[in-house]
């Protein structure tokens, strides 16, 4: 069994959707998933445990999903809209901006450390921004606290937040070519109203 994260689940076909995930060990994966056996836990942030193989054993063919098991069973996360709409926000971003398939151990700990934070934690208001800032490193775009010293400051309205998101959003466009726009960040706007 390998351990995955999941990022999206897009529609390829009929019978047939494209399950990106994020690996420890391989990096960035796609993988087909027939039927609807496992929808009700391919969400955004899924941490799965998941085997795979390759039709008639092609090696040039993408992989199937041959089983799949949660590897973390979130409290929270499965039961609260806000954390919902949070995770996919988190998940949107991840997989426009993840676009190499290697592997980076440290990244996909920090991930996983951050869901459980998602599903765990009391107090999730600015969760998304503080996953931002520190996702900005990891890509290699880090925030400079002397250039943008407000950003490192816990907004606590509401539309402090939403100011600051939208700001760091955009720094995240300045920085990344071809970042398509993020379609869950008015959801999380409208559910942080």
């Amino acid at each position: 069994m390998a351990t995955g994260i999941v990022l999206a689940l897009v529609k390829y076909s009929d019978t047939g959707n494209i399950l990106h995930i994020y690996t420890p060990d391989q990096g960035r994966m796609h993988l087909m998933v027939y039927g609807s056996k496992y929808k009700g836990i391919l969400r955004p942030l899924s941490i799965i445990e998941y085997t795979s193989s390759r039709r008639n054993n092609a090696p040039m063919q993408m992989q199937t999903l041959s089983s799949a098991s949660l590897g973390y069973t979130p409290s929270l996360l499965s039961t609260e809209v806000t954390r919902q709409c949070i995770a996919m926000f988190i998940a949107e971003i991840v997989s426009y901006t993840l676009r190499h398939p290697m592997s980076d151990k440290p990244l996909y700990d920090w991930l996983n450390n951050t869901i459980q934070r998602l599903d765990t934690e009391k107090d999730i208001s600015n969760l998304h921004i503080e996953f931002l800032i520190d996702y900005a490193t990891y890509l290699g775009i880090g925030i400079d606290e002397d250039e943008h010293p407000e950003w490192y400051s816990e907004p606590t309205s509401r539309i402090e937040r939403q100011e600051r998101l939208r700001e760091l959003i955009a720094y995240f466009q300045e920085h990344i070519d071809d970042l398509p726009t993020i379609k869950s960040l008015d959801v999380l706007i409208e559910v942080f109203n």
